[in-house]
This record gives structure tokens, sequence and C-alpha cells, in this order.
């Protein structure tokens, strides 16, 4: 096999392809030496959202005697701000809508899209290119197109698959505002055991009982005259108390306690 003239070939071959995205750094053998940039199309609905362009630059050095022995390959992702993305984030600061409550009222987009950077990714998508070639058999034949599109699909996966899982996340995060919401409006619901345990520490921290067990006894025992009752509003007490005076204490409190 004449190892120069098939490099020569290939690199000829992606220089028609990627005319503007390849750069040559070294053509003389036994040293080729070149770089593409690779401009991902990220699988997302609306690339409006989008902060920024993602792209991988992918270097390859080829050995003295390629195409039978793997490239050496480099990955660096590239991250280039969007033009005008300044002005239409203003525009969406401007359309900010909030809740009944004044909270900002959060897209279901949110920002996930923009949260995601491949550099994380890089070490796992160089392990797969080693497997790619060593399970496709591309020993023996010009690889780097086949690389390439490899590379690209790879990453495109990699950011949907990132994309879905914060989006799970975030929505996830929304259902439990919701719930902590609606639970402003549900307060505690009542048992008739909750209610007698409110009712006793009640009477307990006004001394309800300890009042009327005094007042019942000035009644019976003490020296009040009947003009000192009536003025004193004992007088049938000992019927109201329990169906009127310590009703209108509870509804009192119970107001004071909505």
């Amino acid at each position: 096999m004449d190892y120069q003239e098939e490099q020569n070939q290939e690199l000829e071959v992606l220089e028609s392809i990627y005319p503007d995205e390849l750069e040559v750094i070294k053509r003389k053998y036994p040293d080729v030496h070149f770089r593409i940039l690779l401009k991902l199309e990220l699988p997302i609905e609306d690339l409006s959202i989008l902060k920024k362009e993602h792209s991988i630059e992918v270097d390859f050095h080829l050995p003295e005697n390629y195409p039978e022995e793997a490239p050496i390959i480099a990955l660096h992702p590239i991250e280039t701000p969007l033009a005008g993305y300044e002005e239409s984030k203003s525009k969406e600061e401007e359309e900010q809508a909030y809740d009944d409550h004044g909270n900002k009222i959060v897209s279901r987009l949110h920002d996930n899209a923009n949260s995601i950077h491949f550099d994380s990714y890089i070490p796992e998508l160089q392990v797969q290119i080693e497997e790619h070639i060593k399970d496709d058999m591309l020993l023996g034949m010009q690889m780097c197109f086949a690389l390439l599109t490899s590379i690209k699909d790879h990453c495109e996966s990699w950011f949907q698959q990132e994309f879905e899982k914060l989006e799970q996340e975030h929505e996830r995060e929304l259902q439990e505002r919701e719930k902590e919401e609606q639970q402003k409006f549900l307060g505690t619901a009542v048992t008739p055991k909750s209610f007698l345990e409110w009712r006793a520490k009640f009477r307990q921290e006004f001394k309800i009982d300890e009042r009327d067990f005094n007042r019942r006894s000035l009644m019976h025992h003490g020296r009040l005259t009947g003009r000192q009752i009536f003025e004193e509003g004992l007088a049938g007490e000992e019927e109201e108390d329990e169906p009127n005076g310590e009703v209108d204490q509870l509804g009192n409190k119970l107001k004071k306690s909505l």
C-alpha cells in the first residue's frame, strides 16, 4: 500500500467536503496534520432559545503507515455566542410574566439547553471513537470521514439525552412548586381528636376550668348578695358558661388562628 498516496487522496476528498471547515496545518508526508471544525445540529425544536453555537474541533495527525494504523485524534469543544442574542435577551426580560403571587413564571424550556457543555463528554467520546475504529474494522481503509460523521452523531445524540434529563428534572421542580403553592390554601385538617387536644390546651392556657370553679364556689359558698351576684355577672354562669361563654371564646380563638 502506498501510504503517502492514500493520505494525499483522502486529504483532497476532505477538502472538497469541508472547504470552509478544514484547515491544513502540515500537508507534507509523513507528518500530515489537519483539523476540521464540525458544526453541530442540535436536536431541539426551538433553536431560538440557544445563546450559542456548538462545534467540535477535530484535530487529525496521520501516522506514517496510516490507514493501516489509526489516526491520532484530539477533540476540542467550541462555543460561539450567537449574534443578536443580547437583543433577544432584553426583549425577553421586558416580557417577563409573573403569577398572582408575584413569582416569575418559569418557562418550560427554562435555560436547560444553554446549561449543557460538551467538555464533560469529550473523554467518553474519545473512548467511543476508539471503539468505533476497532468494532467496525476501519483499519486499512480511509476512515477520517467516517470518524467525523460518527463524532457528529454521537455529540448530537448525547446533547439530546442531556437535554431530556434536564427537562424531566425541571418538570419535577415545577410540579413541586405547584404543590407548595396549593398547600398555602389547604391549611390543616381538623379531626375530632385534634379538636379535643386543642380544646384541652386552650382551656388550660386560659385557666377556664379554674376560673369556673372559683366562680361557682363564690356563688354557693361565699357571702355575695343577690345584687352582687347580678352585678358580677355570676348569675346563670353555671348554665351559660358551657354552652355560650366557652363557645364564644373558642370561636374567637379559631378566628385568630385562621
